[in-house]
């Protein structure tokens, strides 16, 4: 993305992509922290260990933190056991919660509240940035390319519209509306009313099974992104230090602001995201066909019309967002 940018951008442009990408990355730390420590607080209890007040978001971030110290192929095959895990607790979860749902619960609709979620659902599809890498893996080829954004995008959709039909639908719009104001994990809520024990386990590991993957991911990004930034090896020392910047500031905090969950998620999406994933391919995208006239034999179709439609969502999307902070 670096390269793109000051390809078609310049310099500055370069820095406004290196500055986006930092951005949105230290919200999704800050978010994936603030989202991860209670649970992992509440095992090293279960355990006899107590950890209040920082120590707890250190704890969490230093013990994941060490596991991308170790680097891709340990996270690797971290990530692949809880890639299991995860699949079989949300298929396990969805059978057991789809007998508690309330069909009368699933006709309620807010729309405003649908717009000022639009930020953290656009967090939610924010893989865009791996896609210059895809196409080097595949080697240019475009329908290869196509498939893997086709069925990466569709997946989730899928797990995503199911997983909302099953909160939707068993939970009062109230006690989401109470939940969200007072920082409480959607999981802990579903185990609260259908007060069945399983299905609050499954919730619960879940979500930290889906919430530690992302972060792996994320935070290895970052730590390989900070030393192509000051052209080093990620090895030793300099891999340690890269690993305290990357971890410990948000830990920090997320410790000073628990409940900051959603919404650094929200400012992520409706900044970061639209910077870095929005914005800034539109801007390229434009140039290099109007200005640059780059030959190309693989467009997107819709030209002019299709890129003005994505600048306004993705003006939209900051406007909401910034909406939503001014409002508090």
């Amino acid at each position: 993305m670096l390269s793109m940018a000051a390809r078609f951008f310049g310099p500055c442009g370069k820095w406004i992509a290196g500055a986006a990408f930092l951005f949105l990355y230290y919200c999704l730390e800050v978010s994936y922290i603030a989202g991860g420590t209670p649970l992992f607080i509440s095992q090293v209890k279960s355990l006899g260990f107590h950890l209040t007040g920082y120590k707890g978001y250190i704890a969490f971030a230093s013990l994941f933190g060490f596991i991308v110290f170790l680097g891709s192929q340990v996270i690797d095959r971290v990530n692949l056991i809880l890639m299991i895990a995860l699949v079989f607790s949300y298929f396990l979860l969805i059978g057991l919660g789809s007998t508690e749902v309330q069909m009368s619960f699933l006709t309620r609709r807010n729309w405003n509240v649908f717009l000022l979620a639009m930020p953290t659902l656009f967090s939610a599809y924010g893989y865009h940035n791996i896609i210059p890498s895809l196409t080097t893996l595949m080697h240019r080829n475009v329908q290869q390319l196509r498939t893997a954004i086709v069925i990466g995008t569709s997946l989730p959709f899928i797990i995503y519209t199911l997983w909302q039909w099953m909160i939707i639908g068993t939970i009062p719009e109230s006690q989401i509306a109470k939940a969200v104001a007072e920082g409480i994990p959607v999981t802990q809520l579903l185990h609260t009313i259908t007060g069945h024990p399983w299905i609050g386990f499954l919730a619960t590991y879940f979500g930290y099974f889906a919430l530690i993957t992302s972060f792996l991911g994320v935070s290895l990004s970052m730590v390989d992104f900070l030393a192509d930034g000051i052209s080093a090896k990620s090895q030793g020392w300099t891999r340690i230090l890269l690993c305290l910047i990357v971890f410990i500031p948000p830990a920090i905090f997320a410790g000073s602001y628990p409940g900051i969950f959603l919404e650094a998620l929200g400012i992520a999406g409706g900044f970061g995201e639209a910077i870095l994933n929005g914005l800034l391919p539109i801007g390229m995208v434009w140039l290099g066909r109007y200005k640059f006239y780059l030959p190309s034999q693989e467009q997107v179709r819709g030209g002019k019309p299709l890129l003005l439609a994505l600048l306004a969502f993705t003006l939209l999307i900051i406007a909401l967002e910034t909406y939503h902070l001014v409002r508090g």
